[in-house]
């Protein structure tokens, strides 16, 4: 696995580069996530598919513009990055957050993405969920972290979710990701917290099987049975994605919290398998 910086056309993003064959993966992380939540994954699709797992806008490594926190200009970054890489058709995977900007790519770039993964994301329509903007930005606000170091993150991440995957140091090392060094030595995240509520805003707003109806190529959405989305709210979601996207749909449910590419990557890894495989065979790969 390579890491270096990418010149997109406005501004730099950070890649993880896992080396392998086409058609190649691009991985997109959650709201303040980073690009090593893909980590897992990517160790089981490499070589086999090459997988770019870039920090997206704000987030991690990457610059990090006062504004472009639309789905628009975060999507624009990853054409781009398909064409400082020399990227000609991919497949876009999105956990979360990514996923809705994987389905943004998808139907901004169909001459580019030949298919699209969502990981419990993607399948939703939050303006149900919340009444108003009002009540989505108090539940939708992360709390306001000060003095925690390394060692405590670390220590979290052993005793919690994210080891469930069977690797607790590295759930560890993925988690302290989002995170940077203060001036007083603890830790603060990396994605500011303005920049934080505008993309949380914006997912409030998107109307995501609108967005799907412009989608052409095959979906495959990876629900978690567990997390905060109540699993018969997911799949109520995912009948109206059925219906929008008709026989374009796959779904592979995973047993499991939100965090599935760091919890569960081997059942994710697997699904994805299976997906690029049949692309691969439509596209005479």
């Amino acid at each position: 696995m390579r890491e270096y910086m990418v010149d997109v056309g406005t501004l730099q993003l950070s890649v993880r580069d896992h080396p392998g064959g086409s058609p190649p993966i691009m991985a997109l992380h959650g709201l303040a996530s980073n690009a090593r939540w893909w980590d897992l994954v990517a160790a089981r699709l490499s070589p086999r598919w090459r997988v770019l797992a870039p920090d997206l806008r704000g987030h991690g490594r990457s610059d990090r513009p006062e504004a472009g926190y639309s789905f628009a200009e975060v999507a624009g970054d990853l054409g781009g990055l398909c064409d400082a890489a020399g990227l000609d058709r991919v497949i876009v995977a999105g956990h979360s957050w990514g996923a809705s900007v994987a389905l943004w790519f998808a139907a901004a770039s169909p001459e580019r993405v030949i298919g699209c993964v969502c990981v419990d994301g993607g399948a939703a329509a939050m303006r149900e969920h919340f009444s108003t903007w009002a009540e989505a930005e108090e539940r939708l606000r992360p709390p306001r972290i000060s003095g925690i170091t390394a060692a405590s993150v670390r220590e979290w991440a052993k005793g919690g979710p994210l080891a469930e995957g069977g690797d607790p140091e590295a759930g560890a090392e993925i988690l302290l990701g989002n995170f940077e060094a203060g001036e007083d030595g603890t830790l603060r995240p990396r994605l500011q917290m303005d920049h934080h509520m505008e993309i949380a805003r914006r997912l409030y707003e998107l109307d995501s099987f609108e967005l799907m109806a412009r989608v052409e190529c095959p979906v495959l959405f990876i629900p978690a049975r567990g997390g905060p989305w109540p699993a018969e709210e997911k799949a109520r979601g995912l009948q109206r994605a059925q219906e929008v996207l008709g026989t374009r749909a796959q779904t592979a449910w995973v047993d499991g919290g939100h965090d599935l590419p760091v919890q569960r990557p081997a059942e994710v890894a697997k699904a994805m398998v299976g997906f690029a495989g049949s692309l691969g065979a439509r596209q005479g790969a």
